[in-house]
């Protein structure tokens, strides 16, 4: 039986949860996580249209990129936009779960879908993300460090980039007394007792931590576990937005002008003045990029390609790169198949399909 949770579990071992951002609210949003599925309809965006349309052709999950629901809702009157696709959702028993920005940051994500898309060749990440590491200290008897190390390998622990089972281990003493109502493994209540011990240092990622956690208190022989969770700046290469990449060959201005509007099916875009003839070095993020223009400086892009940018930002990229707004949807609108040909290979005989509703909120004339 496939449900709700069998998807966003399959998900979410691609694009973890741990990788959205603060503001963000992935995951499921509308439904029960056991409900048996009839079929997955995936859309850029939940609409009131879209919800109608999976109901229609036998679908009770839709799956998105943009959450319907970022804050707390307090009333269900159908008075916005978010609350009638709610009622209307609930109404038609169709779910809703999104994959916004831990999609947005795992390679092979958005940003990549939009670099295919337009024949860039990626190098590597543009903004790699930080604070998604841990460092876990942990104090273990010698005896017993092989079976605690195994275990932490095993839940996730000691991952670095294409390297697996690292971590880093000190001998030392460890002292410690027991006191009234503990059931030390060794030791007597009372008694202060030296242990020789080893220091194991795991690098742990972010979405591993919990299962790192119970993997530790079931193989560790302490009653109490002595370690230590410390977070760490370390950006992460494989984790981030953007994308900095190639064009095949040098493009002329025009003819990259024009392949642009091709790929994406647009008819205008609004870019900075030009900086070089011919452009070949790409950088692009899917979606409201306008604070990676840093980024794409530094990496010496020709181009920077991405959506909602402000005002300002066109002065910041003046002589650097041109810089250039495609639109909100028609950047993200490879996500759909992108979601959509994942979930097909996790499930093969199930039906997943894609809408056929245009959600884009936005008209260029």
């Amino acid at each position: 039986m496939i449900t709700c949770q069998s998807i966003g579990d399959a998900l979410e071992s691609w694009a973890p949860l741990a990788f959205q951002a603060e503001y963000d609210n992935s995951g499921l949003l509308v439904g029960d996580p056991t409900k048996e599925l009839t079929g997955v309809l995936v859309a850029l965006d939940v609409t009131e249209e879209v919800i109608r349309e999976a109901k229609t052709r036998g679908c009770n999950l839709v799956v998105t990129h943009h959450p319907i629901l970022f804050k707390g809702i307090k009333r269900l009157t159908g008075r916005t936009e978010v609350e009638r696709c709610v009622m209307l959702a609930m109404e038609l028993g169709v779910a809703l779960y999104a994959a916004h920005t831990n999609l947005d940051s795992i390679e092979g994500g958005v940003s990549h879908a939009l670099a295919g898309a337009l024949g860039v060749q990626p190098e590597r990440i543009l903004a790699p993300r930080a604070a998604l590491l841990y460092t876990l200290n942990v104090h273990t008897p010698v005896e017993a460090a092989d079976q605690v190390s195994e275990a932490l390998f095993a839940a996730g622990a000691g991952r670095i980039g294409a390297y697996d089972e690292c971590h880093f281990s000190v001998p030392g003493t460890g002292t410690f007394r027991p006191l009234e109502g503990a059931q030390p493994s060794e030791g007597v209540v009372g008694e202060r007792s030296a242990v020789p011990e080893v220091q194991q240092s795991f690098v742990v990622s972010k979405e591993c931590r919990g299962a790192v956690q119970r993997a530790l208190e079931e193989a560790h022989p302490y009653e109490v576990v002595a370690h230590s969770w410390i977070s760490l700046e370390n950006e992460r290469s494989d984790v981030g937005y953007g994308v900095i990449g190639q064009m095949a060959q040098p493009m002329p201005w025009d003819h990259f002008v024009a392949h642009v509007k091709g790929a994406l099916g647009v008819k205008a875009l609004r870019h900075s003045p030009l900086v070089k003839a011919t452009v070949q070095r790409i950088a692009l993020c899917g979606g409201a990029g306008g604070d990676l223009l840093p980024r794409a400086i530094a990496a010496k892009a020709d181009v920077y390609i991405t959506a909602d940018i402000t005002y300002h930002r066109y002065f910041e990229a003046k002589n650097a790169l041109v810089m250039m707004d495609v639109g909100h949807w028609e950047s993200e609108q490879y996500t759909i198949e992108l979601l959509a040909d994942y979930i097909r290979r996790k499930f093969p005989n199930f039906a997943v399909l894609t809408t056929t509703s245009s959600t884009n909120p936005m008209i260029t004339v």
